[in-house]
């Protein structure tokens, strides 16, 4: 009995000495900036309880050319949960109110090359009451205010201007990446820094510096990132695929990064099939598909009504999982746990914006919108 007793003792004493020794993270300060080190190790459990409100297929009682949605390219929403929902394809602006019923589109679709019509949008964002909408088929930006009237547009983008990922903290901070080709000291990079952009869509602070070498071993995906904001602080995923995040203030002052155990994962037949598509179709050689390529370790990232962060992950996708959204939570830098968003498909994109939780169907023909705790 004493031999079981201390063989017991000794086991929970190796059991200790492990857990102790496999910290699940550590914060350290340096010249003002803290580093969250994130072992992967869960410290909680938080799943998201989420509960269906309604979902928008589009309008009927419109003209035909109006009826449904055509093609979804972005969903905003603002203080009082009216609904934005960006047509590109009908190239409008669907209103819904926070109950889910339609209001209005705009602009009306009277033809013409009036400077308030739109052709293709892609993306558009909010300030206060406005809606920005950036057309770079018809090589401009166009302004309403969130009730449907025009207020001005600008032909700017006449001179090759573009942006990615349009976003805002829907009253001050309008930002998005600006990729431009560069040369520095006779070497030619391509630059897609994230910037601050004035009321002009200007660019006037570069919040985080992407930089990328065009030479031999220029490798296109390089040179994208994804990003988030609230509360004048940018939450910038690492560009060449660490796991890591920068928070950056709107003076480009980072305040902490945020970084995660994490196992690269190479590109499967199939995914380097839809790669090399991207690529190419960007104007860049093809990849080398015998090459072991290694997928970037953030896809996005989105902050909730908590000021939780839920970062979706690179995964080894398999027949099991092939529909699986998962999702890494952190609080305060800390990573909590993964878990799976069981009411999103894999192939659906997810908003949180306001309070709500919104998702784009994969035929980009419907929206449904959820609350959570």
């Amino acid at each position: 009995m004493k031999k079981i007793l201390n063989l017991s003792a000794l086991t929970l004493a190796l059991l200790l000495i492990f857990n102790c020794s496999k910290e699940k993270y550590t914060v350290e300060k340096i010249e003002g900036v803290k580093y969250y080190k994130n072992s992967g190790v869960p410290t909680g459990h938080y799943k998201p309880a989420e509960k269906f409100l309604f979902e928008i297929t589009g309008p009927e009682n419109v003209p035909d050319s109006m009826k449904g949605f055509g093609v979804i390219a972005d969903v905003l929403c603002d203080e009082r949960d009216n609904i934005y929902i960006l047509d590109s394809e009908h190239a409008t602006i669907k209103k819904y109110n926070g109950k889910g019923e339609f209001e209005r589109y705009f602009p009306e679709q009277r033809g013409g090359t009036e400077l308030d019509q739109l052709k293709k949008p892609s993306q558009f964002a909010a300030l206060y009451d406005t809606l920005i909408v950036i057309d770079n088929e018809a090589k401009k930006y166009v302004r309403f205010l969130n009730n449907g009237q025009f207020l001005n547009a600008n032909l700017r983008l006449m001179g090759g201007v573009s942006f990615l990922f349009l976003n805002s903290d829907q009253r001050d901070n309008l930002s998005a990446f600006v990729p431009t080709p560069i040369k520095i000291d006779s070497l030619n990079y391509f630059s897609n820094d994230l910037c601050l952009l004035n009321s002009r869509l200007k660019p006037e602070k570069v919040i985080k510096q992407i930089r990328v070498l065009s030479d031999s071993n220029f490798f296109f995906p390089d040179i994208f990132s994804v990003y988030t904001a609230k509360n004048d602080i940018f939450y910038i995923a690492d560009n060449k695929g660490d796991y890591t995040i920068y928070a950056i203030n709107g003076r480009g002052q980072t305040k902490y990064t945020i970084e995660k155990g994490f196992d690269k994962i190479p590109y499967n037949t199939d995914e380097k099939e839809l790669l090399n598509e991207f690529v190419t179709s960007s104007g860049y050689p093809a990849i080398d598909k015998e090459k072991q390529i290694y997928k970037k370790a953030i896809n996005s990232i989105e902050i909730d009504k908590n000021d939780k962060l839920w970062i979706m992950p690179s995964v080894e996708r398999n027949g099991s999982n092939a529909d699986s959204l998962y999702i890494d939570i952190f609080e305060n830098g800390v990573f909590v746990n993964r878990t799976v968003l069981d009411f999103v498909k894999g192939d659906e994109t997810y908003k949180l914006k306001g309070n709500r939780l919104y998702v784009i169907s994969s035929d980009r023909k419907s929206v449904r919108v959820y609350d959570y705790e």
